[in-house]
């Protein structure tokens, strides 16, 4: 069934690259699961087979990128919940280590196409957008609204070129996040709890110290110039997606405690990511938690267990 699994996401990525970009985030869910349930070297085995498929559908690096993003990422999963880490140190060390990687491989694939970093990323930011326009399009959007996308995407193509190895990593976090959730879920309904801690997603405390980075991000982002800005916006957007996992956490603890119904989560959601004034609460709220203590849970030994 694994395998069946991996060779569908690998027939979509091919056949529909933009609903395979999707689906496949989710590939390294049955790599891992095959990892925890047989070992490491069927795991291995099964990763050598995809390995050769994706070679041979789409090439050398769409294959290298494949193992760098997804099979590297399920591996380290992999081991780290079969040795008990804590969730976040699985979530945080696997993304970190396969997209630092996925960026390298990205730097080695531009030295060969004569274009600058920057090029290469704007170049794809523009083919993505493209792919969105085309579908707003077809669909019969008003040609005004389409041609002030289109002027947007221009101004801000830049700034997302500049920001495209912060958006690298912030995708390799919320694959690990979706997959050891996913694992998490699957395993406990087959096996019962013992490979994972009891602690939900409402209880997640970050680290206090990645505070002083975003403190040293805002003043490289807002004081600084060329390179320091640049590594300054991207070490900002990571530090606010960090911060607005927690503020979500923040949110779902009090949705639990007060026992809201199912259907309301789903409207709070809906509203949190439309409105991007609610996403700068929510994340202003994960900020803050380290003084206030919305949920009242900090002690000495969660603080160190974070």
């Amino acid at each position: 069934m694994p395998v069946v699994l991996v060779l569908a996401v690998i027939f979509v990525l091919v056949v529909f690259p933009p609903m395979g970009s999707l689906i496949g985030m989710l590939s390294p869910f049955p790599l891992a699961f095959i990892f925890l349930q047989r070992g490491k070297q069927p795991a291995l085995a099964l990763m050598a087979l995809i390995f050769g498929v994706i070679w041979f559908l789409a090439g050398q690096n769409q294959a290298l990128l494949f193992m760098a993003e997804y099979a590297l990422m399920a591996i380290m999963l992999g081991e780290m919940i079969r040795a008990r880490f804590p969730g976040n140190w699985c979530i945080g060390l696997s993304s970190l280590i396969s997209g630092g990687l996925s960026l390298f491989l990205l730097v080695a694939i531009v030295g060969n196409q004569e274009l600058t970093v920057k090029e290469f990323f704007e170049k794809q930011i523009r083919a993505h957008f493209a792919q969105s326009i085309e579908t707003f399009e077809a669909v019969g959007e008003n040609k005004a609204e389409i041609e002030d996308m289109k002027a947007f995407v221009e101004r801000m193509v830049g700034g997302f070129a500049s920001s495209y190895p912060a958006i690298v990593l912030i995708g390799s976090l919320i694959s690990a996040m979706v997959n050891y959730g996913l694992l998490r879920i699957v395993w406990r309904r087959i096996y019962g709890p013992g490979l994972f801690s009891e602690r939900s997603f409402a209880e997640w405390i970050c680290p206090e110290n990645l505070v002083w980075s975003l403190i040293a991000a805002s003043m490289a982002l807002f004081l600084g110039r060329g390179i320091v800005a640049e590594i300054g916006i991207n070490l900002f957007v990571i530090m606010m997606v960090v911060y607005f996992t927690q503020g979500i956490s923040i949110v779902i603890h009090f949705l639990q405690v007060r026992k809201v119904p199912v259907f309301l989560w789903f409207i709070l959601f809906i509203l949190i990511f439309a409105q991007p004034l609610l996403i700068g609460l929510v994340a202003g709220m994960g900020v803050f938690d380290m003084w206030v203590d919305f949920r009242k849970i900090r002690n000495p030994i969660s603080s160190e267990e974070s």
